[in-house]
């Protein structure tokens, strides 16, 4: 039993504890008024995204970072999705937020090198840096301010918002064995990656998801690169080529961006600002976590029911990609001042 004495102590720990921890919520942080009184104005925002309606992997997490958004803000901020085509073509989205057609972008940087050959670090550069890293350098080093000052010239803002992990290297309609096996092959290729296949003697073409398929049953194209076995066999990679390679050195990891544009960024309040961000770095764990966990599972499926030959690069194809990525990284930093500086 527990005496009236012993009763009154713990009654008055309770409310000194509650106190406390009121106290330190309130002194720790600062709460807008204007937000707790529901004085912030609504926000609609049309999303545009690269990739093809509810394809896993790609257009599913924007689908979810814009959910994600609308509950964080209690429905202030309200996200409208398009998927590729539905209000622009997926390699116009670049244009259309920093032109005002549309207000933001689930895409991936990679996809925009033609506008500056340095944004594909914010991406993925052919023997770089992980998933982790790429974060790390982002969120601690700085990597999202060297990102703001180039998205900044195009009147972007971009954060990280998704990422695949280490990508497969791709699907074939025969098998390689070492560089020379690249030469004349026809392979879809964005980014760097795609100028280190063209130096080994392939031709790439860039083309989006929703094209790639229907182009390598036709023989358009003899190769092709994704992302990974999940999001692969989901597109129907496995009915159209039988030859997959790995590991995808051309993208050790795959960042997809959420890219706002600038002049709308800067008229957000800071709550805002703070859901966005925050809406953007947790999808990216979750994409980047459900990509490992369905990677790992598909691979075997593909192998063992779908009977895909799976086979590991060989050294002297490693090799050569590094060497010519590094070639190409060299000739760069010498001919532009923002390269070598991010570089």
């Amino acid at each position: 039993m527990i005496n009236n004495k012993k009763r009154s102590l713990l009654k008055s720990m309770a409310l000194f504890s509650s106190a406390a921890l009121i106290s330190s919520c309130t002194e720790k942080t600062e709460v807008n008024p204007d937000l707790l009184d529901n004085k912030f104005p609504k926000v609609k925002l049309r999303m545009v995204t690269s990739f093809p309606r509810n394809l896993p992997g790609a257009d599913i997490p924007a689908q979810m970072l814009a959910k994600r958004i609308k509950n964080m803000s209690q429905g202030k901020i309200d996200v409208t999705h398009y998927a590729a085509g539905e209000l622009v073509p997926a390699f116009e989205v670049f244009d259309a937020v920093r032109e005002n057609i549309a207000d933001c972008a689930y895409t991936a940087p990679q996809y925009w090198i033609s506008k500056h050959k340095a944004i594909p670090f914010f991406c993925c550069i052919p023997g770089g840096m992980t998933s982790k890293e790429l974060f790390v350098w982002l969120n601690q080093g700085e990597g999202q301010k060297l990102w703001d000052e180039l998205y900044g010239t195009f009147n972007l803002k971009g954060f990280p918002a998704g990422d695949t992990g280490t990508t497969m290297g791709g699907w074939f309609n025969k098998e390689i064995f070492n560089p020379d096996d690249f030469k004349g092959l026809k392979m879809r290729m964005p980014g760097l990656g795609a100028e280190v296949i063209n130096r080994m003697g392939a031709i790439s073409v860039n083309l989006s998801g929703g094209e790639v398929i229907n182009s390598l049953k036709l023989g358009v194209l003899d190769a092709a690169e994704w992302a990974g076995p999940w999001p692969d066999m989901t597109m129907g990679f496995h009915k159209v080529a039988k030859y997959y390679y790995g590991p995808g050195i051309h993208e050790p990891s795959t960042i997809c961006e959420f890219m706002l544009n600038k002049d709308l960024w800067d008229s957000f309040p800071l709550e805002y600002k703070e859901i966005i961000k925050n809406a953007s770095h947790s999808n990216y764990i979750e994409v980047l976590s459900e990509y490992f966990y369905k990677n790992s599972k598909t691979l075997n499926i593909l192998k063992n029911k779908h009977n895909i030959k799976i086979g590991h690069y060989s050294p002297e194809i490693i090799d050569k990609f590094f060497y010519y990525s590094n070639e190409i990284i060299e000739e760069n930093i010498k001919n532009d001042l923002v390269y070598k500086k991010i570089y």
